[in-house]
């Protein structure tokens, strides 16, 4: 119990000095109380879990918004998804008595940190969004991130709800001793790739053949299936498609269909609406909660986030090749000239090997004429430079600015004085709360009356 108490006052005092508390208080109780988040975990009758590379944050969002519509819950949809992170979310709903408030947690879980964890909570449903490269020098290959969520699968006796596109969530979702759910896009959105940029997952987990794609629907995410084994996306339970500014979505096992609205924007953010819509619906919420939920939603900071500066200022948070395109692809769909801040760290929590920048297709900007200037940022921001001209960037129209406050007003400069109507900050995980707060000063409205775009986090 001290633990618990400690943490509490810490997390009070943190909130009372305007600071988050997401995460510190957790750090704090585990070391007094390692066992605490078992105790906490017991008092729960259910958890459900979103878990996988891209999409996390939003996906978690997007259902508590939901759930939220029919009971409390204990929720870390600020995205402190470690192991201090998800205590400091149970602890918030907790009395001083060691008593938890609520009976539902929702929570997204770190993909290396899902196996520390599994057995400490009952989890009725977990999500796995999609699996993709992602911070070399903490999870290495692709290999062992999948190893790591297929360890934590192991451990719950609930429902497994993976995407069907991705063929390396379709492999942890075939091998789940439970139930085993799938949502996907219809396969009438599939493309054939136009480019031919670097994809996760492309052979078979079955045997080793390279899978065949009949399209694609951004990263490996697409129709496949081996030509040398049976594996192969299945029909989806769960099919979503696009319907203007609202997702069809098809229930396969009892044949219904329904339309909800898109709070969000972008290929990327459809597939996480289909997902949380799609948990939703196996968590028995009812459409009214589903649609009242998606309709008061807030975005998370840093996910495509629009501050009202001069000009408007677009935030989003970059932090891998797969997630980066996506944010390269929906600006370069915006028709107007911009300017772009490229602000990259190599933090701790940035990741310290920045050679993802090389497998990102920062070639879309060096092909895009709107794009009439770039400022790099950032601890790295001359390896970031260096990308760019090897992209085929013109020199010329690009600076570099170390101090990122700087950059951001040399961003902000250049569009003003060649009339652009917007400026998009692109950065890692260390600097966009940071983005948020001095994009903030230099608004005329703060971050709360701020609003989302697309984003892929």
């Amino acid at each position: 119990m001290i633990g618990l108490w400690i943490a509490k006052c810490i997390s009070f005092i943190l909130r009372w000095m305007g600071k988050s508390a997401t995460s510190f208080p957790g750090k704090i109780a585990l070391r007094l109380s390692p066992h605490l988040l078992d105790k906490l975990g017991s008092q729960l009758s259910r958890a459900i879990v979103i878990t996988g590379t891209n999409g996390k944050t939003t996906t978690t969002r997007l259902l508590a918004s939901m759930l939220k519509q029919e009971e409390p819950i204990a929720t870390n949809a600020e995205g402190a998804n470690l192991k201090q992170g998800i205590l400091s979310a149970l602890m918030e709903k907790t009395s001083w008595r060691g008593r938890l408030l609520v009976t539902t947690a929702l929570l997204e879980i770190d993909e290396a940190t899902l196996p520390q964890v599994a057995s400490s909570l009952p989890i009725q449903l977990l999500v796995v969004t999609n699996i993709f490269r992602d911070q070399l020098d903490r999870y290495g290959e692709l290999d062992t991130t999948l190893q790591k969520i297929r360890e934590g699968a192991e451990q719950i006796q609930g429902t497994l709800l993976v995407n069907a596109d991705d063929p390396l969530a379709r492999f942890i979702g075939l091998h789940h001793k439970g139930q085993t759910l799938t949502y996907g896009f219809d396969n009438s959105m599939a493309r054939e790739e136009d480019r031919q940029v670097m994809k996760d997952g492309a052979f078979c987990l079955e045997c080793g053949h390279l899978l065949n794609y009949s399209g694609y629907f951004y990263g490996q995410l697409g129709v496949y299936n081996c030509p040398s084994c049976s594996f192969g996306r299945p029909d989806p339970d769960f099919v979503g498609s696009l319907d203007h500014h609202h997702l069809q979505i098809y229930n396969s096992q009892d044949q219904n269909k329904w339309t909800v609205p898109l709070p969000v924007k972008g290929l990327f953010n459809v597939d996480n609406v289909l997902a949380a819509v799609a948990a939703a619906h196996v968590c028995k919420l009812r459409i009214e909660s589903m649609l009242k939920g998606l309709a008061t939603y807030q975005a998370p900071t840093g996910r495509m986030q629009v501050f009202q500066t001069t000009p408007v200022s677009i935030l989003n948070l970059i932090k891998n090749p797969a997630g980066c395109n996506g944010v390269l692809e929906t600006i370069c769909r915006e028709g107007d000239a911009k300017v772009i801040c490229l602000a990259i760290n190599d933090e701790a929590a940035d990741g310290r090997d920045v050679s993802w920048l090389w497998d990102a297709d920062f070639e879309l900007l060096a092909n895009d004429e709107s794009i009439v200037s770039i400022v790099t940022s950032g601890l790295r921001a001359r390896d970031m430079a260096v990308r760019l001209k090897y992209a085929g960037y013109p020199v010329k129209q690009l600076y570099v600015e170390t101090d990122f406050a700087t950059a951001l007003d040399k961003t902000l400069e250049l569009a003003n004085n060649m009339s652009i109507p917007s400026a998009f900050v692109m950065t890692t995980y260390t600097l966009v709360h940071l983005a948020a707060e001095l994009l903030k000063e230099r608004s005329d409205t703060n971050v709360e009356g701020a609003y989302h775009r697309a984003s892929v986090s």
